[in-house]
């Protein structure tokens, strides 16, 4: 038989039990995030079961009724805890609140057969055979709704781990897909930033390059039509050596605007194909499946950025300008007339 102070201490359980705020607790305005649905059927089972155990608590032994008051007055610490949380940490917190409770109503089923016995017992059930079949038919009923409970809590709380892990994907690959697109969207930036200033400077040499040949062959037509004399002479060679450096000079700045131009065309041609690559980033990158494989994707694209390959603008050769060599010697044999050759 259970002591007042035991049965005054489950009352006072009781008591803070019906003190939770139960408007707080389902909170319906969250919407799907509520535990109306999920929490609601279980809260109005506890309730029948406390009243239950106050009912029966002075037939059943100290310790039972102890255990009992202990496992409600855990159900009222986190029911009471959950209510006092705010939105976020509410939705937060749900699928944990859920799991708690659950490990709690199975010890509350633990220690629950002492009150059935004590229920039997106080109703004179096993005072009449009809009695005693209904009892046993009580009991089954009882045992199968039990069961079909503890399935139903969990089932519910599978469906609630199930969606918390949903729920975590989502936000994990809403978070990666926005990195992404902040991150391509700095690189096409850039890259477009970057193209106007290619362009420009592939107008300019484009200009001077052409500037430089034509001014390569308006000063090879001019020495041309400038005829030398008939009779030989010592200073023919110095003309021609004059004649020879200027255009060795105008052919080095043409040499060397054209590969300045070819060198900007090929920057040019590395940038498109880097916007190419960037504008196609965030296709490749979301059409993975698992964050491996968006991983190896975007490691390879970005190589793809860094690496351009032979744009066939440029080849491995020495740049520097070198001007024909041209000895005396070798003007005065070709200027010599025949006498002197032999």
């Amino acid at each position: 038989m259970a002591t007042q102070s035991h049965l005054a201490n489950l009352k006072k359980v009781a008591d803070g039990f019906r003190a939770v705020d139960q408007e707080k607790l389902l909170r319906s305005s969250v919407g799907e995030e509520s535990l109306q649905s999920v929490f609601g059927p279980r809260l109005s089972l506890l309730n029948n079961k406390l009243e239950f155990a106050l009912e029966f608590a002075p037939s059943v032994n100290d310790n039972i009724v102890s255990q009992v008051a202990s496992v409600f007055d855990q159900f009222r610490q986190q029911m009471d805890a959950q209510a006092k949380r705010n939105n976020t940490e509410y939705v937060a917190q749900r699928t944990q609140f859920l799991a708690t409770i659950d490990g709690y109503f199975e010890q509350l089923l633990q220690h629950w057969p002492p009150f059935i016995t004590a229920a039997v017992e106080m109703r004179g059930f096993l005072q009449d055979e009809g009695i005693r079949k209904e009892y046993q038919r009580t009991i089954d009923a009882m045992k199968e709704e039990s069961a079909t409970a503890l399935k139903l809590v969990k089932d519910e709380a599978g469906k609630t781990i199930e969606e918390a892990r949903k729920l975590a994907q989502q936000i994990e690959d809403r978070a990666r897909r926005t990195a992404a697109h902040i991150s391509v969207e700095a690189a096409q930036e850039q890259f477009r930033e970057a193209q106007k200033d290619h362009n420009k400077q592939v107008k300019i040499w484009s200009w001077l390059s052409g500037i430089s040949i034509l001014t390569f062959l308006g000063v090879a037509v001019y020495l041309m039509q400038v005829q030398f004399p008939e009779e030989w002479k010592w200073h023919i060679i110095y003309y021609t050596a004059i004649r020879v450096t200027i255009l060795t000079a105008v052919g080095a700045i043409a040499t060397f605007c054209l590969r300045i131009l070819r060198a900007h065309m090929h920057m040019s041609q590395h940038n498109l194909h880097r916007q190419r690559v960037a504008n196609s980033m965030s296709a490749f990158v979301e059409s993975a499946v698992t964050p491996e494989q968006r991983d190896l994707i975007l490691a390879q694209l970005v190589d793809a950025v860094a690496t351009f390959g032979t744009s066939g603008l440029l080849q491995k050769e020495d740049d520097s300008i070198h001007s024909p060599k041209m000895t005396i010697d070798t003007i005065t044999r070709t200027f010599a007339p025949p006498s002197q050759k032999s």
